[in-house]
């Protein structure tokens, strides 16, 4: 359920599932000794007892401050253990430290390179010595195709949230109450690189621009006006937009599959404007239109604005608002461009939400 570090009472041996107790000393932080000896072992359906145990000793105190009866591990019998096992989309690991298994995690594909950590757990006397930051390494390095990792954890544990934020995960947005003393929220890693646009860019911004024209706008707008949309969209269109914004492109294995600009609203110091935001439509619900926001919300002219607007297309308005943008001057209808005007102000607080 939730990828957080959470305390184990005891450790376990995988060979006779006989809870034994660990004296070594195994101290030396996240650097040579941790990294090189963390192994993780992927366990089969004779290791499901033991996981079994290890996830309930693991989620039991936190059971036991939250009653989160209708999610909680503590209630999850073997079977679905054995299960996870079984799934083709799922693999799951002992985290081993030299002779001793000190923990557990399981990685699912929900989606086409879309990974999901789904639990992790370390034992309380290997805790805070790097054991978990070096599996998380190791398993994005298993993985790589992959280009984004999601996790969920428990909102109030602010060890747990600490430690995937130091592990370069962000706030997805996505947040869901449990009851009145718990929360759940999500946390996501996407792998793409930012960086500034540059002119030899400009064609393949172009063709990226087209396809979302040609396969997701034109299911909101009419065959006319994505002709026209089409016509102005060439690489002299989009230098001219980079000329007079910070563009952005993001990149996976030197391809680009997203871009994003920011600009003085009109010259404006204390206003800024979201431009030219698209993703390759195979990578949209995979959190990189999320991934562009962040990058461009992190742009001085973001930082400096008192106020942000976007041009929204009918595809896109529900997204934005997610961010914190809503209609300008509460007018909820369409411009001569056919977009919906969004806006937000820095100083206002702002709630994000999943896509």
């Amino acid at each position: 359920m939730f990828g957080a570090i959470f305390t184990l009472a005891v450790g376990c041996h995988r060979q006779t599932i006989r809870l034994t107790t660990s004296n070594q000393n195994t101290s030396g932080g996240i650097g040579g000794f941790m990294r090189e000896n963390v192994e993780l072992v992927l366990a089969t359906e004779k290791d499901a007892e033991l996981l079994h145990q290890m996830k309930y000793l693991a989620f039991l105190p936190l059971y036991e401050k939250y009653h989160d009866d209708e999610i909680s591990p503590v209630k999850e019998p073997i079977e679905k253990v054995i299960r996870c096992i079984q799934m083709e989309n799922s693999e799951y690991y002992l985290i081993k430290l030299q002779n001793e298994f000190v923990g557990g995690i399981r990685i699912v594909e929900k989606l086409e390179g879309v990974f999901t950590i789904s639990p992790m757990f370390i034992l309380p006397e290997y805790q805070n010595r790097g054991i978990g930051y070096a599996a998380i390494q190791k398993v994005l390095a298993l993985y790589p195709k992959a280009i984004a990792w999601r996790l969920s954890t428990i909102l109030q544990e602010k060890r747990d949230c600490h430690f995937y934020e130091k592990c370069g995960f962000y706030r997805s947005g996505w947040q869901k109450e449990i009851n009145k003393v718990m929360d759940v929220v999500g946390y996501e890693k996407v792998l793409v690189i930012a960086r500034r646009f540059c002119e030899a860019d400009a064609e393949e911004v172009a063709n990226l621009i087209i396809r979302n024209f040609k396969e997701v706008n034109s299911k909101d707008y009419g065959q006319e006006d994505i002709e026209e949309r089409i016509k102005k969209c060439d690489s002299e269109w989009v230098k001219e937009r980079a000329n007079c914004a910070n563009m952005y492109v993001f990149c996976l294995n030197e391809e680009i599959i997203g871009v994003g600009s920011i600009s003085s609203f009109w010259g404006s110091e204390t206003e800024s404007i979201l431009l030219t935001i698209f993703v390759l439509p195979e990578f949209h619900g995979k959190g990189i239109g999320r991934t562009i926001i962040r990058t461009l919300e992190q742009d001085k002219l973001f930082v400096r604005a008192e106020r942000v607007e976007i041009p929204a297309s009918i595809t896109a308005v529900d997204f934005y608002r997610k961010f914190g943008y809503e209609f300008k001057n509460r007018v909820k209808e369409l411009d001569k461009e056919g977009t919906y005007r969004l806006e937000k102000y820095n100083n206002r607080e702002c709630t994000e939400n999943e896509d």
